[in-house]
């Protein structure tokens, strides 16, 4: 199965990218994302370790719908589906 993750603001600089595809072993999110923080140093700003789940304030985007779900075991994925994280805006 061939997923496509788009990257924006950190995850765009932390990536060097706007985009990649990647072939998932499994086809839920909890593969994809085991893939993304082996090749870069995402972790830290998706994954809430002390619950086990991506941090509440991520956004996850999956072809073009708000999955309100935190739990990546639970989110499953097909081929061909397009997938972003998007971080909290800050600014002033």
């Amino acid at each position: 199965m061939i997923v496509e993750v788009l990257y924006f603001a950190e995850l765009k600089d932390i990536a060097g990218k706007e985009k990649e595809k990647f072939e998932l072993p499994v086809n839920n999110l909890l593969g994809l994302l085991n893939i993304l923080f082996e090749k870069y140093k995402l972790k830290n700003l998706i994954w809430d370790d002390k619950n086990q789940k991506i941090h509440n304030l991520i956004s996850i985007i999956i072809n073009n719908q708000a999955i309100h779900e935190k739990d990546p075991s639970s989110i499953n994925l097909k081929d061909g589906d397009t997938i972003a994280f998007l971080l909290p805006v800050s600014g002033g």
